[in-house]
């Protein structure tokens, strides 16, 4: 196939069938600010029987427009195609039912010019169908949303990669191999993975606008749903590292939604049915609650049949971390001043919850065996729980090491590297205030009797309130001395107070952490950043009944 003369674009429309799409598209790109003689347009006509390439080769336009007239090869095979014979150095794929906005193509080509790794990933919004169907309307509310919060992420990623208004760079797009031609949906996403990987900069051009005009109503989506489903599990069984984003959020909602979603997947309820009920809500505000339900019941739903109850038990049970300071002999500290009596459990209330523990059959891990598993894309041990100690208190080798030894279950300790052998005095009053510290003699001892050890800074202060040479000096400074002090790897932090910014994580990956701990009181899911970990504080006054819920539902 003879190769037009290079130009600086080629968009690629892909088509079959839709005529009257494609050349209302194609009449938006007639009106693009960008000068014409820049860019061609492809259409990649994928056995089309409406006459659709005869059409469009006769139409005249102010940018050469060329037609590849392709058996019934599917979507991805035309795009491969398409890409094959391009003249671009940059290619921007455009869905055919897709109403660009004048800016597109200046948008997408000035992201390349200013960077030729990018990724551009154009705003898409949602044209809501002319049909009065609830469950439409609030898709397309839901999908513009979306969006809207690119604008506030500092940078999307891979899983942003819809291919209605996509582009990327010729030459890697050749390189990765193109578009996937197996797989049933989500080759866009696929594909913008592989360009991450391969060194492509994901970046949201909000100005690159198009909107998405396709008319689907209620079944076609609930059918889409169900598809997204079933296929994100081939990505993720092609592409392990892709199941955080695309199926490791099963908690990723309130402990009511989630309770009622397992009871209907239990039950096996159909989508149709609940879907209908949306008509019935009164006010759009409820009708938007109940589609976000529906439409996560559906995917969930279309996930769960298709996978073993052991993996699809670990896949979306979160995990609970749970966190203590100090321990005593007294049954609680409520009277204490300073307001700290919470921090200090009695040994017979931790020895009562971790014989919970026992008995319910929890399968406690480290913290740095569960964050190896978020970076990993894994998957925990059926009822994972781990157990977290912050300060380092030498009444946690007096109480605490020997109950944790008699079920052993292994602890992380949250050193402050700097303390070791001295006492709380980042602690101006409470009942911390002044308590002793672990030495390093007494740290060793524990590590040879099980317990793990993670850094907690130097010092224990507020990060946020530090400079940035200070931040990174507290962070990887306090990793250096508990290796030179233990002759041992320490691979996790946890944050002083979980008070914490960027500066704080950017600093805890680059001193080579492989995990950290926050404050943020809910169970740990699969999508969670291993760097930003969340953990329950267990307190003094907490019932055991209260513990038991905290495991099964978080600290909500």
């Amino acid at each position: 196939m003879n190769q037009a003369p290079r130009r600086e674009l080629s968009v690629i429309i892909p088509s079959h069938n839709r005529r009257p799409l494609l050349e209302r598209c194609l009449d938006t790109l007639r009106e693009q600010t960008q000068d014409a003689a820049s860019f061609e347009v492809i259409i990649a006509d994928d056995g089309s029987s409406d006459g659709t390439a005869d059409a469009i080769a006769r139409l005249e336009t102010p940018f050469e427009l060329r037609v590849l007239r392709l058996g019934k090869v599917g979507k991805s095979a035309a795009l491969n195609a398409a890409i094959e014979a391009a003249a671009g150095d940059v290619c921007v794929f455009l869905d055919d039912d897709v109403v660009a906005s004048p800016e597109l193509i200046a948008e997408h080509l000035a992201a390349h010019r200013e960077d030729e790794r990018t990724l551009g990933i154009g705003a898409l919004m949602q044209e809501p169908p002319s049909a009065p169907d609830w469950y439409a309307h609030s898709f397309a509310q839901a999908w513009n949303d979306h969006y809207g919060r690119l604008v506030e992420r500092k940078r999307p990623d891979w899983s942003a990669s819809y291919g209605g208004n996509l582009s990327a760079a010729r030459r890697a797009l050749l390189e990765v191999g193109g578009v996937a031609t197996d797989l049933p949906v989500s080759e866009d996403i696929e594909l913008g993975f592989r360009l991450e990987r391969h060194g492509c900069v994901p970046k949201y051009l909000p100005r690159a606008h198009a909107v998405h005009d396709d008319q689907k109503l209620r079944k076609r989506l609930l059918d889409d749903a169900r598809r997204q489903g079933t296929g994100y599990l081939e990505l993720v069984r092609r592409h392990p590292a892709m199941q955080s984003k695309l199926i490791g959020w099963f908690g990723a909602t309130t402990p009511r939604e989630l309770a009622l979603r397992r009871l209907l997947l239990g039950l096996r309820v159909p989508s149709a049915p609940l879907a209908a009920l949306g008509r019935a809500l009164p006010g759009s505000g409820r009708k938007e609650v109940w589609y976000y339900f529906v439409w996560r019941f559906t995917f969930w739903g279309a996930v769960r049949r298709n996978m073993s109850r052991d993996r699809w038990v670990r896949l979306t049970r979160g995990i609970p971390v749970l966190m203590y300071h100090g321990f005593g002999d007294v049954d609680h500290a409520a009277d204490a001043p300073g307001g700290q009596s919470r921090f200090i459990l009695s040994r017979r209330a931790f020895a009562r919850q971790m014989r919970a523990l026992a008995l319910l059959r929890y399968r406690v891990i480290s913290f740095e065996e569960l964050a190896r598993t978020l970076r990993d894309s894994g998957l925990p041990p059926r009822r994972a729980a781990v157990i977290t100690i912050d300060d380092g208190y030498r009444d946690n080798l007096e109480v605490a090491h020997p109950i944790l030894r008699r079920h052993r279950f292994p602890a992380t300790l949250f050193l402050i590297s700097r303390r070791l052998g001295g006492k709380n005095d980042w602690d101006r009053e409470g009942v911390l205030s002044g308590r002793p510290v672990l030495s390093v003699d007494e740290v060793r001892r524990m590590r040879a009797e099980g317990a793990e050890v993670g850094a907690h800074t130097r010092n224990h202060p507020a990060l946020p309130d530090l400079g940035d040479d200070a931040v990174r000096g507290e962070i990887a400074g306090s990793r250096e001395d508990l290796e030179a002090e233990l002759e041992a790897s320490v691979t996790t932090f946890a944050y002083p107070y979980g008070k914490l910014d960027d500066r704080a994580v950017e600093a805890v990956a680059e001193a080579g952490f492989i995990g950290a701990c926050t404050t943020e009181e809910r169970l740990a899911r699969l999508d969670d950043d291993p760097l930003l970990v969340p953990r329950i504080e267990i307190r003094s006054t907490d019932s055991l009944w209260r513990l038991l819920r905290t495991l099964w539902f978080g600290g909500a």
